[in-house]
């Protein structure tokens, strides 16, 4: 099965609205990955994007002026953590890999239901490295899960290609939110991503937990195909399983050995 950007002139609108004014994002990859969203009950509103900040001695708390809003506190060097009600949860070290910082002037919070379900996801850029360059393409995203208020979950999740929230959806079916998660899989001569592994997972308290059907996990394979992204399903994500075994966290750059390059006979 393929499913391609035929859709695109109806979602941009819907695309505009949720895209972060500073990112680049490309609008074809995103109407591509979003294709696999189901969507009918997922309802997502920007709650919020300024934060007043206090500072202390243990650092600056940054909250938005919303009901039972969430603080991040930024301790400094290398330290934040996310607090709501009771509970703090490390936001650096995560099964990713280390974090950032947020880069909070840019950051974001939104609120995303299900009929079940409801989430605070903080979003935004890094700070420090993630402020330049080709790092710029991560964004970071504080999920809290708040259905039942006095056992929050938190998970920590990424994006790339500057797709934001593009990549929190609803699978059909699913009773609570999925996250798509890319890794790069092949790169031309000159850097470029050529095409992506799509691993799909699904919110559940104990933590992400990948999304099976038919006993296989779930994925896809996001390419570049002339001016456009298509996604098609994959049966297998060597990429990111290679990954995943030598715990490389989510910055490690592609083996050499996996680029995609143009045959030279040809060039």
């Amino acid at each position: 099965m393929r499913l391609t950007t035929r859709l695109l002139p109806y979602l941009l609108p819907l695309l505009g609205l949720m895209q972060p004014a500073h990112a680049d994002v490309d609008e074809s990859l995103a109407v591509a990955l979003e294709s696999i969203w189901s969507g009918e009950q997922l309802s997502t509103s920007v709650l919020s994007a300024h934060f007043g900040n206090q500072v202390s001695k243990t650092g600056t708390a940054y909250r938005a002026d919303v009901k039972n809003s969430p603080i991040y506190l930024d301790g400094g060097e290398e330290a934040a953590s996310l607090m709501i009600g009771k509970k703090r949860f490390n936001a650096i070290a995560t099964p990713w890999g280390n974090f950032p910082r947020l880069d909070m002037p840019n950051a974001r919070l939104l609120a995303m239901n299900l009929p079940k379900k409801r989430y605070l996801v903080l979003a935004g850029p890094g700070d420090g490295l993630f402020t330049a360059g080709d790092w710029q393409r991560y964004s970071f995203l504080h999920v809290i899960d708040i259905s039942s208020p006095s056992a929050p979950a938190y998970y920590p999740l990424y994006s790339d290609a500057h797709l934001g929230e593009h990549i929190l959806g609803q699978l059909a079916g699913s009773p609570v939110l999925n996250y798509a998660r890319l890794v790069p899989s092949s790169r031309s001569r000159t850097g470029d991503t050529e095409a992506y592994e799509v691993s799909l997972y699904a919110l559940d308290r104990k933590g992400p937990e990948r999304v099976v059907r038919n006993g296989v996990p779930l994925s896809y394979l996001l390419k570049r195909k002339d001016d456009a992204w298509i996604i098609e399903h994959l049966d297998r994500t060597p990429v990111t399983s290679a990954r995943d075994e030598e715990a490389r966290p989510f910055t490690a750059p592609l083996r050499p050995a996996l680029f995609t390059a143009r045959d030279s006979r040809n060039e």
